[in-house]
């Protein structure tokens, strides 16, 4: 009789992950509720994210158990602490291929050995504890990271880029692996706040006297939310989100154009920041000019990535040319065989995007480069 209830309350703990991970990491890396679809036809976990190098497996629990943590223990850690090892183990140690549907994607076959890095997560939406084992691990199998409901909407708020969330959980494990046995004095709220405050990485303080340290970080969190730095940060960070808006409205859209997607989805919401602040800068400080054409370019993890500010006197024909030779000039003078380009018109009410794999430079090419100089 109380199966129907809890059917429901597990459903509407899973859309919750579900909505705010394919609003931060972009629906088209997110797989809810992905089947072995020519195989044994069962769910393999509640979400699964994957995105070039990185698979993250998520196992959602919705309980109440009124403030007993050994029931907590059992019915939320341990059953999905087993149903995540069993997710990885399908999708990493199968003898057969494993292909899976994806509403935008369709049919894709799972390629394990493009996977460097994988993580696996439980997310407990029902009755929040805040003192709690942060993992759960087994020798042989590997950890298990836990999230409260909390826990959860702040992480993937705050590291809200595959880049950002995966290098987190990497530190995190190995500190809180290292430290397994030890108890920790503050919450996870604390931890990720002692970690955004020392520059993306835990303080040496912790990994060399853990327990002492956490006594320490209480209330770190708040400290972090009103730090000055940090207001100014998010709102510099409004801009950044025009990238996403991008990927996510047109190039997506595109015929190939995952391929300039992900290049502008591995960068991490400092990095996208600074190139959106390239271009937002270049259109503020041109855009008064009349038939006026700028440029500017820089380097991010070896791609080069080149902002154009264009006259709207201009026809989009010519636009287009200019554009497409300007790719190939940067990417001969700088020696990048990459270029993502950013190209944009008076206040940004029309923008152009590409991305441009190195060739041969032409003798058209160079008659632009005078355009560009």
């Amino acid at each position: 009789m109380e199966s129907e209830p809890l059917f429901n309350k597990g459903l509407e703990g899973e859309h919750f992950v579900i909505k705010l991970a394919e609003r931060s990491y972009l629906k088209y890396w997110c797989f809810p509720n992905p089947i072995d679809i020519e195989g044994d036809k069962k769910e393999i976990c509640d979400l699964l994210l994957l995105f070039i190098d990185t698979a993250i497996i998520i196992s959602v629990k919705n309980y109440n158990v009124n403030g007993n943590y050994e029931r907590f223990k059992k019915r939320v850690v341990g059953k999905s602490t087993k149903q995540l090892f069993g997710a990885e183990r399908k999708l990493f140690k199968s003898q057969r291929e494993i292909l899976l549907n994806h509403s935008v994607q369709g049919k894709l076959k799972f390629a394990p050995d493009t996977f460097k890095h994988i993580f696996k997560i439980t997310i407990s939406v029902g009755e929040d504890f805040e003192n709690y084992e942060f993992v759960d691990t087994n020798e042989s199998k590997g950890i298990v990271n836990i999230f409260n409901k909390e826990t959860f909407e702040i992480i993937f708020n705050e590291l809200d880029t595959i880049k950002d969330l995966s290098e987190y959980l990497k530190l995190r494990e190995i500190l809180l692996t290292q430290h397994k046995s030890t108890t920790c004095h503050c919450s996870e709220k604390d931890l990720l706040a002692s970690f955004l405050l020392n520059a993306r990485e835990f303080p040496k303080e912790l990994y060399e006297s853990f327990e002492e340290h956490t006594r320490n970080l209480r209330e770190k969190w708040q400290a972090y939310l009103s730090h000055r730095s940090v207001i100014s940060k998010k709102l510099e960070d409004e801009k950044s989100y025009f990238l996403d808006k991008l990927v996510n409205d047109d190039v997506l859209k595109l015929e190939n154009g995952e391929m300039l997607a992900k290049e502008f989805m591995t960068l991490s919401r400092f990095e996208r920041r600074l190139i959106a602040s390239d271009l937002f800068e270049i259109v503020e400080k041109y855009q008064d000019k009349k038939d006026f054409l700028a440029r500017r370019f820089t380097k991010f993890n070896g791609i080069g990535f080149l902002f154009i500010y264009y006259p709207i006197e201009r026809s989009q024909s010519e636009i287009d040319i200019i554009l497409i030779k300007a790719q190939e000039l940067y990417s001969y003078f700088h020696d990048c065989d990459q270029i993502v380009l950013l190209a944009a018109s008076k206040g940004i009410k029309q923008w152009k995007f590409g991305l441009y794999h190195a060739k041969k430079i032409t003798k058209e090419t160079e008659i632009y480069s005078e355009l560009l100089t």
